[in-house]
């Protein structure tokens, strides 16, 4: 194999066997063959409207993304948009990594040093650790794909990610009025984004023992209210007699099985949460009620009678502001609105 360096932001040749591949960065002239790969590899969704969500250049989502190509034809893509990160307490830019994929035919092929490889790396290399402040990235592949990227040298190998699940057969009681408001929060009302920030910054004060994703209002839109052809709903929980939210609660319920994306608020009132989201898809006549949950979100809800099996993994790309020693001290507090697809 051979590889011709680039210059910075330059596609270059690489050479593997009697193959050429060309690999370097995505732009606006490239929107088609994005969207044409990825219905290819995930199905249906990735039009217009997902593109200027997500990557449009100067838009709301800030994605970038590297690729590999053959006879002119996007084979594979690395992506990522940029997420500000709360590491116990503290501000550190963050990537959040989606949209890897290697088109059919090509999985298979040349497998160590293919395709996925030479658009991981350059997308690692590039847009990680080629910034010129400290960086950690994050993303949630499958346990083949996770097993690959540490063999390649590419991922740390963060964790397990688990998808907790509550049959609705059974719902719980109604929350105590005296005790607890549920109320449905509308984006278009006046006061959402107070509420979310308001919510956010309670969550920030009591996570310093955590790492996660900024959860303000700015966010919450553009992941939850922007994203085309999804309908996420909010849910403010209160007490009686506080005129601010202990937690907002994001859920998909337009599925057979309700979805919790997101809690933005006290860690501490997950429980609570837990039995209120379960409530309100047991009303909207839902089966099981699901979520994404790291371990620390886990942890936090292991007594409220949720089934558990791991779901995805958390890799941490190589490239980041981090050494290998420090991933168990990271403590990620991770749910479904954290990835991209959910």
């Amino acid at each position: 194999m051979s590889v011709h360096a680039p210059q910075a932001g330059a596609r270059h040749a690489v050479q593997i066997g009697e193959t050429q591949f060309t690999v370097g960065d995505l732009g606006a002239a490239d929107r088609d063959s994005l969207c044409a790969l990825h219905e290819q590899v995930f199905g249906p969704g990735a039009g217009d409207a997902w593109y200027r969500w997500k990557y449009m250049p100067g838009g709301n989502g800030g994605g970038e993304g590297s690729g590999v190509w053959q006879d002119g034809v996007l084979i594979a893509h690395c992506g990522g948009i940029p997420r500000r990160l709360w590491r116990q307490g503290r501000p550190v830019a963050g990537t959040q990594i989606g949209d890897v994929m290697v088109a059919p035919q090509w999985r298979g092929i040349l497998t160590r040093r293919g395709p996925f490889f030479h658009a991981s790396q350059a997308f690692y290399s590039g847009h990680i650790s080629g910034q010129s402040e400290d960086r950690i990235a994050f993303g949630f592949p499958s346990e083949r794909h996770l097993r690959l990227a540490v063999t390649l040298k590419l991922l740390w190998d963060g964790g397990p990610i688990h998808s907790l699940s509550w049959n609705l057969s059974s719902p719980p009681l109604p929350l105590s009025r005296w005790a607890w408001r549920w109320t449905a929060l509308d984006p278009s009302q006046a006061g959402f984004d107070p509420s979310i920030d308001a919510a956010w910054e309670m969550m920030k004060k009591q996570s310093t023992a955590l790492t996660l994703g900024q959860r303000d209002a700015a966010y919450a839109r553009w992941r939850y209210c922007e994203r085309p052809a999804r309908r996420s709903r909010f849910f403010e929980l209160r007490r009686p007699w506080s005129a601010r939210a202990t937690g907002i609660a994001v859920m998909d319920l337009d599925g057979p099985n309700a979805l919790w994306l997101d809690w933005i608020g006290h860690p501490g009132a997950m429980p609570v949460a837990a039995s209120a989201c379960r409530a309100e898809a047991a009303r909207g006549g839902a089966a099981w009620l699901t979520a994404w949950a790291s371990p620390a979100v886990t942890q936090s809800l292991q007594d409220s009678g949720a089934s558990t099996a791991v779901t995805a993994w958390l890799g941490i790309p190589r490239a980041s502001s981090l050494a290998e020693a420090e991933l168990p001290g990271m403590n990620w507090w991770l749910m479904g609105g954290d990835t991209d697809f959910l």
